[in-house]
């Protein structure tokens, strides 16, 4: 299934929707590992319930640009779910999600300007034949 390109935490979260808060997010090595992540199809949906993925919540978002530099960071908290259970402790409410500018990171929820930057990439392209009829005439 397609999804958006991979970006570092901080960058995701920022292209989506509220800062990323309720965000299904996962590093990309889940997905290289071949674990079950959550995977939506660009402009499909997003299902109600996962049960069987790997994936974490996001709960609070806390975003900070760096001001020399330009540089975006982030303190991001969340639950985890494990293969469709909480392997967060039932007696916390979230805790912090580490690792966000070390892994590239995917989110169930495609940004709207990766999406946006992904088909509108396909429109301006040119398909063969139309270049050769048009060279043609």
């Amino acid at each position: 299934m397609p999804r958006s390109k991979a970006a570092y935490l901080p960058r995701l979260l920022s292209l989506l929707p509220r800062d990323g808060v309720g965000a299904r997010i996962y590093p990309r090595r889940w997905v290289t590992k071949g674990l079950p992540v959550p995977s939506v199809a660009i402009g499909h949906p997003q299902p109600a319930q996962d049960t069987k993925n790997c994936y974490w919540e996001v709960k609070e978002v806390k975003l900070k640009t760096r001001e020399d530099t330009g540089t975006l960071f982030a303190r991001v908290k969340g639950v985890k779910y494990w293969k469709g259970k909480r392997v967060t402790p039932e007696g916390k409410e979230w805790e912090h999600i580490r690792g966000g500018l070390k892994w590239k990171w995917y989110s169930d929820m495609v940004p709207p300007l990766l999406a946006r930057d992904r088909f509108s990439k396909k429109a301006a392209v040119p398909q063969p034949d139309a270049a050769k009829e048009a060279a043609q005439a």
